[in-house]
């Protein structure tokens, strides 16, 4: 099953860093935000502590990159329009599963010499208010980026139209290109629209190349996609890389079960991989041990990406499938385009050792960066790759523990367990923090929302028919991260993903606006408590022909949208536990146990 493979994406990759907190960068002052458009539409082994607790910058890109090496199209296949097949729900994201112990990973290439940025201001008080910035006038947004943001209010379904601005801004790049079109698609489903403008642009010569992603046995999760590669005929996918990833675990154990004595009791109807969780409160510990329902093998990987590169001059990317419910805007999405010849190729290098060199998940190369880009004196850009450059422990994990006094998250999949503690940890200081996390997501076993919200941190879980889609966030109005990738190991380890980074106030505070007015929508009901992504609760969940919550039955066949809907399956428990002298991890360790 397509949601189980994308659970599993975990074996193998090695435990992340956990860097100790240091001072929030006090945030530039906040300024009126600009009026938004009218809406169109696991774990893994315990981290040990290190030196470094600052941001680390990417490389600046001094000079454009090289343009593009010549290939020749390879005939297309005869094919006709895709035809719309019935809506299906956006897949799942993986969950937080422990990986396998794992010997020393080698040695990454040497970093970029990192460029100086403000030093931090000193730590606020645990027990502080948040800091209030002064009002000033905000520059004007960035003309080679612009910021899309979906908000799916009003959306009745998913559709086959290319009526929101996700999918336009699409159309519009393919029906101006000339040259080239370079894609990473996860699928593509019932988006007639693009399909046809990309079937155009080949037949005014338009060179266009494309990947996209397969499971083990030749599959695509998407029911266009085959029409896609028959049509273009220079689509390649990951499968190779999938039957290389199979055939070197064929005789390895499973990777979860090594004999050594669990840290924390498993919790009972919960086979998955056992992460036994701790978080200081101050005078109590926040116990937890989280684990999925069903048994998971570690195996696998995804090609996760969704990005267009367009003459070599345009990028369009972001958590957007080219999908009825992505492009035709029933999910909330972003999308970033952005117009730099050197951003551009970047995404080329990464499309090229996917399609060339048949390089993905764990055998990409690191191939440089990150980096960073200045677009102009208002707006810089960082581009990070999944997994060469481990986006969530380079930088968004630091960028959290600098945060000065907001954090607002918009997320699909929330299952990192590091990322919880930064949050943890931001919150005690006197940051504010809202999370804004996906109906479907909240039933997975190692989502990490009750315990965000023990500790105190509002967080609503949406009520749409559509999905939370989005993976991203907004750090001190200042700082927008986005791309493709779920903030979770997978996303981060194993998946071919990409982040991008925006540091712009005009950008910052146009995603704050769109987080707020998304806040204000979603019932304060719903700071407790969790809604059924298949129920009455959920408005469109019972009518728009979707299996929202992925239990092979939609709408009046779901029991969630009858007159008697039952219970939730219950999660993970958690508990609040007096600190004692030892330190909080320590009451998970049984004794004598090595941590």
């Amino acid at each position: 099953m397509r949601a189980t493979r994308l659970l599993i994406s975990l074996a193998g990759l090695l435990a992340f860093a956990a860097l100790p907190a240091c001072g929030p960068a006090l945030p530039p002052p906040a300024r009126p935000a600009p009026a938004l458009p009218p809406p169109p539409d696991a774990p893994r082994p315990a981290e040990a502590p290190t030196a470094d607790d600052g941001y680390e910058a990417p490389a600046r890109v001094p000079t454009p990159a090289a343009s593009l090496p010549p290939a020749p199209d390879a005939p297309a296949a005869p094919a006709t329009p895709t035809a719309v097949s019935p809506a299906a729900p956006e897949a799942p994201a993986a969950p937080e599963a422990p990986a396998a112990p794992a010997a020393p990973e080698a040695p990454a290439a040497p970093e970029a010499p990192t460029p100086a940025r403000a030093a931090p201001a000193p730590s606020l008080p645990a027990a502080a208010s948040a800091y209030q910035p002064e009002a000033s006038a905000m520059p004007a947004p960035s003309k080679a980026l612009r910021l899309i943001l979906n908000d799916p209010s009003g959306r009745k379904a998913p559709t086959d139209t290319c009526d929101v601005e996700l999918c336009r801004s699409l159309l519009a790049l393919i029906d101006g290109s000339t040259q080239t079109i370079d894609f990473a698609l996860y699928g593509m489903r019932n988006q007639t629209t693009i399909f046809k403008a990309l079937k155009r642009a080949r037949k005014r010569g338009v060179r266009i190349r494309g990947v996209v992603d397969r499971t083990l046995d030749g599959k695509n999760y998407y029911s266009s996609t085959e029409a896609l590669v028959a049509a273009l005929g220079t689509v390649r996918d990951d499968l190779e890389a999938e039957k290389r990833h199979a055939r070197e675990k064929k005789d390895m154990a499973n990777p979860f079960a090594f004999g050594v004595q669990p840290m924390c009791p498993r919790p009972v109807g919960f086979e998955g991989p056992l992460q036994c969780l701790a978080y200081d409160l101050g005078d109590k510990c926040l116990l937890a041990a989280h684990a999925s329902r069903e048994s998971l093998d570690g195996s696998g990987a995804i090609m996760h990406d969704k990005f267009f590169v367009v003459d070599g001059q345009h990028v369009w990317t972001g958590s957007t499938n080219v999908s009825d419910s992505g492009t035709g805007g029933y999910n909330a999405n972003l999308v970033t385009v952005i117009d730099n010849a050197q951003i551009a190729g970047l995404y080329t290098r990464e499309f090229e050792q996917m399609w060339l060199g048949g390089l993905y998940h764990d055998y990409k190369e690191v191939n440089g960066g990150p980096w960073s880009i200045e677009l102009d004196d208002q707006t810089t850009v960082d581009v990070l790759f999944s997994p060469q450059h481990k986006p969530i422990t380079k930088s968004i994990r630091k960028l959290i523990k600098r945060a000065g006094w907001k954090i607002d998250i918009a997320v699909f999949f929330l299952t990192h367990k590091g990322i919880t503690e930064d949050l943890i940890k931001a919150h005690r200081r006197g940051v504010e923090v809202r999370v804004i996390l996906d109906a479907t997501a909240a039933k997975n076993g190692y989502s990490k929302h009750e315990l965000l919200r023990a500790a105190g941190i509002p967080l609503k879980i949406e009520h749409w028919g559509g999905k939370m889609h989005m993976k991203s966030a907004v750090i001190d109005e200042s700082i927008v991260i986005t791309g493709s990738m779920n903030w979770t190991s997978a996303g981060e380890g194993g998946n071919d993903e990409n982040t991008v980074i925006i540091h712009s106030v005009a950008h910052g505070e146009q995603y704050a606006r769109f987080f707020d007015q998304l806040w204000a929508a979603i019932p304060d009901r719903w700071l407790a408590g969790r809604p059924d992504p298949e129920s009455k609760d959920s408005t469109t969940a019972c009518t728009d022909g979707v299996d929202n919550d992925y239990d092979h039955r939609a709408d009046a066949q779901d029991p969630g949208c009858g007159p008697n809907p039952p219970p939730l399956p219950a999660l993970p428990p958690w508990q609040l536990v007096p600190k004692t002298a030892k330190r909080c991890k320590d009451l998970h360790r049984p004794d004598g146990a090595e941590e």
